[in-house]
C-alpha cells in the first residue's frame, strides 16, 4: 500500500511512524530537512504549498498511489477543492472531507455562526468592520480577540483591552488577513484541551484522544509544551454532537477552552487533519493515521483500546517555556522528570535522527517569532 502525504512537521512525523512497518510505504511533499532525512518516509517530494493541481500531478508522475492525506492546513484546503479531479485523474482515493463541510469550519466567522445556530457552545463572536467596531465592543466587550477568518495557526489573532485598542490594531490587522471577528476572551491561561476525533460515513466514531494542554508556549497563549492524554465524556460528547450536526466524515481536530469560573466549554476551533500533537493519540493506543486510511479504502476500520494518563512534551518548545513562564518549579508535571513509563516527547523519536532537527529549528522558531500574547 503507497500513501502520500501533503505537508509534513511533526504531524507528518508521527503519521509516517504510525504507519512504518505496517505494510504502507509512505512517501510526502514537503521541503523541510528533519522530512527528508527521517527513515519513516520513502520518496520525499521538496516542495512546501502545491495550488495547482498541474504541479501535482508533475510532482508524482506515474508513481500510483492508493490514498492521498493532507496534514497541512493549506494542503487540506488544496486537496479538498480539487478532490473529484485528483481522484479521478491518478485514480486515487483523498482522505478528506468535502470542501462544502470544509469551508464552514475553515472560515472562523461561518463555524461561529453554525455553532450559534446550532447551540454547540462557542465564544461569544461578532463580524467585525470598520464601521462597527463600537458595537461589536458593546456586545462581546473586554478584553477580547481580533481573529482572521482565514489564517493558518494563530496568526493575525490579537487580544485588545478597550475600544480604542481594537480601534488602533484592527486596520492593520484586516489589510493584512481580511475579514475578522471580533471574539470574547475565555480567561483561563491554566490549560486548554485537544479532541481528536475520526467520524466515518455511518456517522460511528470509531476512535478518540483527548489532550489536556497543561504547558504552552508562548506561556499561556500558545502551542502545547506539555500535555496529559485524559478522558472526559462530557467534552467528548460536545464534540461528537458537533460533527454529528455538521454531517462531517473524516478526521477532527478540536480546540477547546474551559472557563475557570463555571467550568463551562467552548469550542473555539476544527481543523481537518491531524495535529502537530498527533503522537498523543498514538502512545495512548489509538493508531489515527491507520484509520484514515482504511477508512479512505473502504476497509473495516480497526478498533484500538485508548489508554489516557500519557505525558507527551515537545522538547524544543517546553525549553522555551522553562526561560518565560514564572510557574517554572511549581508546574504538575515537574518540568525535571524527563523519564518514566507514561512520558514522551513529540519531537524526539528513538531511532529517527530527523526529530533532532525538529527539535532544534522549531524551538528556535517558536522562540523567535512569537513574540504577541494571543487567546
Amino acid at each position: 500500500m503507497r500513501i502520500l502525504l501533503i505537508g509534513g512537521g511533526l504531524q507528518g512525523l508521527s503519521f509516517g511512524e504510525s504507519l512504518y512497518g505496517k505494510g504502507c510505504s509512505v512517501d510526502v511533499v514537503y521541503r523541510d530537512l528533519q522530512i527528508r532525512k527521517s527513515r519513516f518516509f520513502g520518496k520525499v517530494y521538496p516542495y512546501d504549498d502545491i495550488e495547482s493541481v498541474d504541479v501535482l500531478f508533475s510532482l508524482v508522475g506515474e508513481t500510483k498511489y492508493d490514498v492521498i492525506v493532507p496534514v497541512s492546513d493549506k494542503g487540506v484546503t488544496f486537496i479538498s477543492r480539487n478532490k473529484t479531479q485528483i481522484e479521478d485523474r491518478l485514480q486515487t482515493r483523498c482522505a478528506c472531507p468535502d470542501y462544502e463541510k470544509l469551508r464552514t469550519v475553515e472560515d472562523k466567522h461561518l463555524f461561529m455562526a453554525f455553532c450559534e445556530h446550532n447551540g454547540i457552545p462557542h465564544p461569544k463572536t461578532k463580524e467585525l468592520s470598520q464601521e462597527n467596531m463600537a458595537e461589536c465592543a458593546m456586545t462581546i466587550g473586554f478584553p477580547s480577540l481580533i481573529k482572521p477568518d482565514y489564517s493558518v495557526g494563530a496568526r493575525g489573532i490579537t487580544r485588545v483591552e478597550s475600544l480604542q485598542e481594537l480601534q488602533e490594531q484592527f486596520p492593520a490587522i484586516a489589510e493584512k488577513y481580511g475579514s475578522c471577528t471580533l471574539q470574547e476572551l475565555i480567561e483561563n491561561e491554566e490549560y486548554y484541551y485537544n479532541v481528536m476525533l475520526y467520524r466515518d460515513a455511518k456517522g460511528r466514531f470509531p476512535a478518540h484522544a483527548i489532550s489536556k494542554i497543561v504547558r504552552m508556549y508562548p506561556v499561556h497563549a500558545g502551542s502545547s509544551s506539555c500535555l496529559i492524554t485524559v478522558e472526559n465524556d462530557e467534552l467528548l460528547d460536545i464534540c461528537k454532537d458537533c460533527l454529528d450536526k455538521l454531517g462531517w466524515v473524516g478526521m477532527a481536530d478540536f480546540d477547546v477552552l474551559q472557563r475557570l469560573d463555571n467550568k463551562e466549554y467552548k469550542i473555539i476551533e476544527i481543523n481537518a487533519r491531524v495535529p502537530a500533537s498527533l503522537r498523543a493519540a498514538a502512545v495512548s493506543g489509538v493508531n489515527f493515521p491507520n484509520i484514515i486510511v482504511m477508512d479512505a479504502l473502504s476497509r473495516d476500520i480497526p478498533q484500538y483500546n485508548y489508554q489516557p494518563g500519557k505525558t507527551l512534551r515537545y522538547m524544543g518548545i517546553d525549553i522555551m517555556w522553562l526561560m518565560k513562564s514564572s510557574n517554572r518549579f511549581k508546574s504538575k508535571p515537574s518540568w525535571m522528570k524527563f523519564c518514566g513509563k507514561d512520558i514522551y516527547y513529540q519531537d524526539i523519536i528513538a531511532g529517527d535522527a530527523s526529530t533532532w532537527w525538529t527539535w532544534l529549528t522549531e524551538g528556535v522558531a517558536k522562540l523567535t517569532k512569537r513574540n504577541k500574547k494571543i487567546r
